[in-house]
Formats: C-alpha cells, structure tokens, sequence
C-alpha cells in the first residue's frame, strides 16, 4: 500500500474513533422496563453505568416545586463528587503524553457512576445526578487533559527537534 492510503486509512479511523456511534446525549431518557411477578407489577430503571445495572426504583408523583429542589440537589451533590473521584494528575498525564489524542479521550470516556451515592434516592434524583455526574466528570477530564496537552506538545516538539538536530550533526 501507498503512504497515501494509509493516511486516508487513518483519517477514517480518527473519523470514525472521534463521530463514533457512542456519543449519546446527556438528557436522553433512561429504559424502563415493567415486570409482574405473583401479582405485583414492579418498575425498573436501567441506568447506564459500566456495569449496566438495572436499579429497581418507586413510582413517586413529585410536584414541579419539588423537582426544582431536587434538582439542584442533585447537581450539587453530583458536581462535588465529580471533583472528588477526578484524577487530574492521570488527565494532565494523558494530555501531555497523547498531545492531542488525551483531550479527544477524556470526551469519549465514560467515567464511573458511584452507584452507591444514589442508593435510597427518587428517580429524580438519580437521572439529574447520573447527568450532572457524567457533564461535570466529561468536563474535568477534558479541561486537565487540554492543559496537558497545551504543556506537552511544545516540549514534545523541542525536544523532536533537539534529538533531529544531534542525530544530523
């Protein structure tokens, strides 16, 4: 093969890894199936973890007054733990050494749910935390690894060009 087709190989493959069919919304809604067993018609929510667990959760009214207090609640709490689980030491890494690659990971990474956070909770509450978890971690991981990357690359190119230098000489 031509260095040419394996550019345009390349090329798709960085298309396809980056517009890949991964990128799901963050307000899309979760599945929700409905079992009956001895009578009892039971809900569940699926909630899309890395373990893809199925949480079983209560049907509850909630008025819109309460939604909004929840809500707030709920993006509160999942801020500050999205700043408590982050590595930024593992971002800033991953930008400095992949240059460009970290920031286009740290968007396709799915970060973990603590699912332990949201034992007990409304429905509610768990789909505004689950959302406001994943923008702010997504958020996070790509601010530190653009940092990374903003430091690396300029260093990487010195020193390319410091070793090209004494490999000529």
């Amino acid at each position: 093969m031509k260095t040419k087709d394996h550019n345009y190989i390349l090329a798709i493959s960085i298309f396809a890894f980056i517009f890949g069919s991964n990128l799901l919304g963050f307000c899309e809604e979760h599945e929700r199936i409905t079992f009956e067993n001895n009578g009892q018609t039971k809900r569940y929510d699926v909630i899309e973890t890395k373990r893809y667990e199925i949480v079983e959760v209560e049907e509850s009214v909630v008025s819109p007054d309460r939604l909004e207090t929840v809500a707030e609640q709920a993006v509160k709490d999942a801020e500050k733990d999205a700043k408590y689980h982050l590595n930024p030491t593992l971002w800033f890494s991953t930008g400095c050494f992949l240059s460009f690659v970290g920031p286009v990971f740290s968007q396709r990474y799915q970060p973990f749910m603590p699912t332990g956070r949201v034992l007990g909770k409304s429905p509610q509450y768990v789909a505004f935390y689950y959302d406001a978890y994943k923008v702010k971690t997504k958020k996070l991981q790509f601010n530190w690894a653009l940092g990374g990357c903003l430091v690396g690359t300029p260093i990487g190119g010195y020193l390319i060009s410091v070793i090209y230098r004494a490999r000529r000489n």
